[in-house]
């Protein structure tokens, strides 16, 4: 009768964590794609930038934003995401 309770239990459980993991590949999926977005927008401010001062914070941008999007991605990779 125990094993019985516990094999359900389990079956819920596992349905639990595997919605779970697609919700979460979801957010992540969403993450890199807003990186990427960043990533772009970081490159078209330093493509206009001309002041000295807006040349030097469109670098620091372009740098962090790349730098965010790589990350995601390789984490993404390394989980087994697309």
């Amino acid at each position: 009768m125990m094993s019985g309770r516990l094999s359900k239990w389990l079956k819920v459980c596992t349905r639990q964590f595997a919605a779970r993991d697609r919700d979460n590949r979801g957010d992540e999926s969403k993450a890199i794609e807003h990186a990427h977005q960043e990533w772009l927008a970081a490159n078209r401010l330093f493509d206009y930038a001309t002041e000295p001062e807006l040349v030097d914070y469109a670098i620091y941008s372009l740098q962090a934003a790349e730098r965010q999007f790589v990350y995601l991605w390789k984490r993404a990779r390394e989980r087994g995401g697309e």
